[in-house]
């Protein structure tokens, strides 16, 4: 028996090249773990690891009879969020139906409608989650609850934005047991911040989610016994900071650094970061080495510097090639991450970000290409819908980053492919073994 049945809803395929498999879902963990601190049995399935098993779900319902089942859904995975939501209903409609994660967070209005789901969390939903469960159990309507949209007689309701939680401290470390660490390819995430970002790029969604809510900090001894918990109670011997920018704030990044480089634990064991070209220099690129870590991954996203200033993203080529020189000089495998297509390319611009990712690989750094998709809640979205950019998809199925799915304002998607296999030759790419199609 449990309480709660928190659901991760897959990708359309999923394998050993999927990267829906590369990590546990980590906001699960956190709303698992916020569950059973106050009390509730919680039970979790990652159909990212399997794919979607109506069998295997119907079981679940079946053996666990939860009053409330949570489904987390990103863009590309809504779809079965809702095959999901519209299974449990149909197995037993008494079951209350929450939906939850970023896509739901940005499309709070349209998610609350589908027939099968009952509540929508927006946003962070450690405590929302809490709350509403407590109300459902106790056969209570959320209307006082903030950060829950549902519909009602007079369209949606939604009960306001919930405030941040200011000290991340004050929630318990996510409850990776409920998921089986060992069938991820990567499964040593954890975060050292949470919330919004300070920056606006173009093409991220980050800041509709959190509601541009600032940073928030996880102190360095509660990511030391996260990190304790996944080296010495998991064998995990490669964690991963999942945050999107570590770097972001100096001070407290300094005082983690220098409490890994004094921790000692039973066995060898090494990180990865992700930041932006501006927030590090060799110094600190060279602490980061000394605390363990082999690996950075830069978010250069554009080749040049009409495209970085168009796109919002207050870096300079400059800086790129410093901070790559830099961190290689520290010892760190650097990992330059580009996107194809941004609205205002041209073939011109293409060309030179083929000539200025080559000069990076040369410079001693990995690359990798991610298709530009224009998710609910980013700028290229409003392009797409003012009809400044065509957008070639299905459904929300192909929301996946992974296939040319958008024509710039000068260049449609057949005058794009050549330009994108000539990309993906010239740069080394198409050899990889899950090269963007």
């Amino acid at each position: 028996m449990a309480d709660v049945l928190l659901v991760n809803a897959p990708a359309a395929s999923v394998g050993s090249d999927a990267h829906a498999s590369l990590n546990p879902p980590l906001g699960l963990a956190y709303i698992g773990s916020a569950l059973r601190e106050q009390g509730f049995a919680v039970e979790a399935i990652d159909f990212n690891i399997s794919g979607l098993s109506e069998q295997r779900l119907r079981a679940t319902l079946s053996r666990t009879e939860p009053a409330v089942v949570g489904i987390s859904a990103h863009t590309e995975t809504y779809p079965r969020g809702l095959d999901i939501a519209a299974i449990v209903t149909e197995f037993d409609p008494e079951t209350t139906v929450v939906m939850g994660g970023a896509h739901p967070s940005v499309t709070y209005e349209s998610t609350a409608t589908e027939p099968a789901v009952d509540y929508v969390v927006v946003g962070e939903g450690d405590r929302t989650m809490v709350e509403l469960v407590e109300s459902t159990i106790e056969g209570q309507r959320p209307t006082d609850i903030l950060g829950v949209a549902f519909e009602t007689g007079d369209g949606v309701k939604f009960t306001g934005r919930r405030p941040f939680i200011e000290d991340p401290d004050t929630l318990p470390p996510p409850a990776r047991d409920l998921f089986p660490l060992h069938l991820y390819r990567s499964p040593g995430n954890l975060l050292f911040s949470r919330g919004g970002c300070p920056f606006n790029c173009h093409f991220c969604a980050v800041n509709s989610i959190w509601d541009e809510g600032g940073r928030r900090f996880h102190s360095p001894d509660r990511v030391v016994e996260e990190i304790r918990e996944l080296v010495e109670g998991y064998g995990i011997d490669h964690l991963n900071f999942a945050d999107d920018v570590f770097t972001l704030h100096r001070p407290k990044t300094e005082q983690l650094l220098d409490r890994l480089s004094s921790l000692e634990l039973s066995q060898p064991w090494s990180f990865t970061v992700a930041t932006r070209v501006d927030l590090v220099d060799q110094d600190l690129l060279e602490r980061l080495s000394e605390a363990g870590a082999t690996g950075v991954q830069f978010g250069v996203e554009a080749g040049s510097q009409e495209m970085l200033e168009t796109i919002g993203k207050g870096i300079t080529t400059e800086d790129i090639r410093e901070s790559v020189e830099q961190a290689v000089a520290a010892n760190l495998d650097v990992l330059a991450s580009f996107m194809f297509p941004h609205p205002s390319d041209t073939e011109r611009t293409i060309r030179a970000q083929i000539e200025f990712m080559k000069e990076l690989h040369e410079l001693g750094a990995d690359l990798s290409l991610a298709y530009t998709t224009p998710y609910p809640g980013t700028g290229y979205r409003e392009l797409a819908k003012n009809g400044e950019i065509t957008v070639e998809a299905d459904g929300w199925d192909d929301y996946d980053a992974k296939h040319l799915m958008i024509s710039t304002r000068s260049l449609s998607i057949e005058e794009l492919r050549p330009l994108r296999d000539e990309l993906l030759r010239e740069t080394g790419l198409a050899q990889q073994p899950a090269a963007p199609q």
